[in-house]
């Protein structure tokens, strides 16, 4: 028995080499090399299941019909489809807009209070912006110069891929920016009354 087994296990190596299955495994293995030639499509290849190779097929056949109709193969193996996902960028969300513009009219409405507050006797308080206190042209140019910056830094973060810190960097400069906008307007009302 024991010299038979060798002849055995020969004997299942050579049907199993002549079966389909095998032959199928074989195109698999030369499909995978093949594949992962390409840079860009290096995932392997794997077998589908017909109900997903007949719609996929489908949906392939409008993009490859030149290669369809060069292959005429009438194999009843299962058909191979090399399948990856490419990356999608990432939508902007709903929110950033809004927030850009509010950040804009936030500047706007800074250097209006401002002016309105000033108009009526108070100072400047920032000691930054105290030089243009009396030029609202080159106040409004400061202000969009900010407004533009915050925009751009917000923007940059965005597509560095930090989106969360993108949205959460507006909220929060608009939201110190809106703190002075109602402190200026505080302040014009106390002056008025």
């Amino acid at each position: 028995m024991v010299r038979s087994l060798p002849s055995v296990v020969a004997a299942t190596l050579v049907a199993v080499g002549l079966s389909q299955s095998p032959a199928a495994a074989q195109d698999l293995v030369a499909a995978n090399a093949l594949s992962s030639a390409v840079i860009h499509t290096a995932v392997p290849l794997a077998p589908v299941p017909a109900s997903v190779t007949i719609a996929a097929a489908a949906v392939v056949s409008h993009v490859d019909t030149a290669a369809a109709a060069s292959t005429t193969t009438t194999s009843s193996g299962p058909k191979f489809y090399h399948a990856y996902a490419e990356p999608r960028p990432q939508g902007r969300p709903l929110v950033l807009p809004p927030l850009y513009a509010m950040q804009a009219a936030l500047q706007a409405l800074d250097v209006r209070s401002t002016f309105s507050a000033i108009s009526m006797g108070a100072h400047e308080a920032n000691p930054v912006m105290q030089p243009l206190a009396g030029n609202q042209a080159g106040m409004m140019a400061v202000k969009a110069g900010v407004a533009a910056a915050t925009i751009f830094m917000s923007e940059k973060m965005w597509r560095a891929g930090n989106r969360t810190g993108a949205i959460v960097s507006m909220i929060a400069a608009n939201a110190v920016s809106a703190i002075v906008v109602a402190h200026n307007y505080r302040i014009v009302n106390q002056l008025q009354h």
